[in-house]
């Protein structure tokens, strides 16, 4: 974990949260168990326990007792909104940074057309 004043348990969730919204976690798969998870990363159960929880009040996974958390199946509009809203923070901060450069909007479309003709 990253020393970037974000909670450790906040750090946890977020990884999580983005492995399920990718699809790298499966629906019905379980997430580690609290107590391996605490282990592995050399931190408190009580702090793997608020990641866990906070996914849950999200509603990406569910605790089932004497087994742990599995991935809910993952609404595909839900989704593709989580997307969007990655995809505009991104674009947002592309815009500043070439703010802060003096890049034109005519250039910056240029970059954006050149690196989307690279994609495909």
């Amino acid at each position: 974990m990253q020393n970037t004043g974000v909670p450790i348990y906040q750090q946890i969730a977020s990884q999580f949260r983005e492995e399920i919204l990718a699809g790298k976690k499966k629906q019905g798969e379980y997430l580690p168990s609290i107590r391996g998870l605490a282990k592995e990363l050399r931190i408190s159960v009580i702090t793997t326990m608020k990641a866990y929880e906070e996914l849950e009040r999200q509603g990406l996974v569910t605790a089932v007792q004497g087994k742990g958390y599995y991935v809910n199946a993952q609404d595909s509009e839900m989704l593709k909104e989580q997307h969007m809203r990655k995809m505009e923070e991104h674009l947002a901060n592309a815009i500043s940074a070439a703010r802060i450069a003096g890049i034109s909007d005519q250039e910056l479309l240029g970059i954006l057309k050149i690196l989307l003709e690279e994609e495909d």
